[in-house]
């Protein structure tokens, strides 16, 4: 529910894009299996499990900026990978609670024990994660934690809760933006060895929550809307893209008056405290310029980033959404690294750390070669093992452990 894995759902739903199975035999059973069964949405899987092979080529791949060539188009997966991962997330979130009827009473006291219990046991597979010393920028200990800070939203609808993802998207960035900057030259000390946990996580990580919270929340709302719709998908794709199209438009259009990134950037390392140390510059001295709210490079975390990756990870969401009902079988692949994303994200960073202890360094690799042999062997053994046992191995001891925690949790009076 709460991880990248799968989202279980009632049955009453599984007409929701979700393709039958006939028959009992070994075969119509790994059919069934690969189809996802009562309750899926295939659409979902398929979003997820791009999400998952785009973070593969951000990590692993070769990657340009001219749209020209092969490279420039792999470079389109540079942040909006991670940020289609995270709007995904807040879908299965509003999928796994209730979906277009939010939860109430027992029920949202039980959703959000499994919840927290989830959290902790993405912290615990982080915490391993990171011990490898990967250069990779885990996202799951943020991705937990996001969890947790939309636990008091759980029972808004989609009108409740689209305003409220672009709020964010709005204020986030500058604060993200100048409030660090502040931080410094008050003379506060920003956080460089981990002691500083909070801090990195809402305000100066690589997934600040400040804003990264208005993915999660867009995609809550989705997930809180009725996916069998074909206008929700229409909108999707015409305002997702639409505004991903328009944003960068803009974005480029401001930056090139203001004389390119590189401008920008100058004028960065000439007055941010963190550039020049924080001793040397006070309240009173000259601020970063604005100018660099409006760039919308990857992990720029502005306005326009926000809006247009965001944009770009809706209008994804809503392609799969026509996919996953139309074609499942095909892009049944996709979907079984979707549905036990968990896993394979995870089998992702032990491959990266094993390769390069080998002496060949994964993430700076000559070629494209090694991309393309990890998203084969990851689809064709996602798809052997989903087709065999259903889910993926760590998705099945998070699920377990969510029974065990909730098992053990007294009941709670609404």
């Amino acid at each position: 529910m709460t991880t990248p894995s799968a989202d279980p759902a009632p049955a009453h739903e599984a007409r929701t894009g979700t393709t039958a199975v006939r028959g009992t035999g070994p075969l119509a059973r790994a059919a069934g299996r690969l189809a996802g069964g009562p309750g899926r949405v295939p659409g979902v899987d398929v979003a997820r499990g791009l999400a998952v092979l785009g973070m593969f080529t951000a990590h692993v791949g070769v990657t340009s900026d001219d749209l020209g060539t092969l490279e420039g188009w792999l470079g389109l997966t540079h942040g909006r990978s991670s940020i289609l991962f995270a709007t995904v997330a807040g879908v299965s979130l509003g999928l796994a609670t209730g979906r277009r009827e939010p939860p109430s009473g027992r029920d949202l006291a039980a959703a959000r024990v499994t919840i927290l219990a989830r959290a902790v046991a993405l912290l615990a597979l982080v915490a391993f994660l990171d011990l490898l010393g990967t250069r990779v920028a885990l996202i799951l200990g943020f991705y937990a934690l996001f969890f947790v800070l939309a636990l008091p939203f759980l029972r808004l609808r989609p009108s409740e809760l689209a305003p409220l993802a672009v709020t964010i998207g709005v204020l986030g960035p500058p604060i993200a933006y100048y409030g660090p900057e502040a931080l410094a030259r008050l003379g506060l000390r920003l956080p460089r060895d981990g002691s500083g946990a909070f801090t990195d996580f809402l305000l100066t990580g690589h997934y600040p929550a400040i804003v990264w919270m208005a993915f999660v929340l867009a995609g809550l709302a989705v997930g809180r809307s009725d996916l069998r719709s074909v206008w929700l998908r229409f909108g999707l794709v015409a305002g997702g893209f639409g505004t991903a199209f328009v944003c960068a438009l803009a974005s480029a259009s401001m930056v090139a008056e203001a004389g390119g990134r590189e401008a920008i950037e100058a004028n960065l390392q000439a007055t941010t405290a963190r550039w020049v140390g924080p001793d040397a510059l006070g309240l009173g001295d000259p601020w970063p310029t604005p100018l660099y709210l409006w760039l919308d490079g990857p992990h720029d975390d502005t306005m326009f980033e926000v809006f247009g990756s965001g944009g770009f990870a809706l209008g994804v969401i809503g392609l799969c959404l026509f996919a996953g009902r139309i074609g499942a079988r095909v892009l049944a692949p996709v979907a079984a690294v979707g549905a036990m994303a968990l896993t394979v994200y995870s089998a992702q960073i032990v491959a990266i750390w094993a390769v390069t202890a080998a002496g060949f360094d994964l993430l700076d690799p000559p070629t494209n070669g090694p991309l393309g042999w990890m998203v084969l062997i990851t689809l064709a053994a996602a798809t052997v093992w989903r087709a065999l046992f259903g889910q993926g191995p760590l998705e099945r001891a998070m699920a377990a452990w969510a029974r065990w925690v909730t098992g053990r949790v007294p009941p709670i009076r609404p």
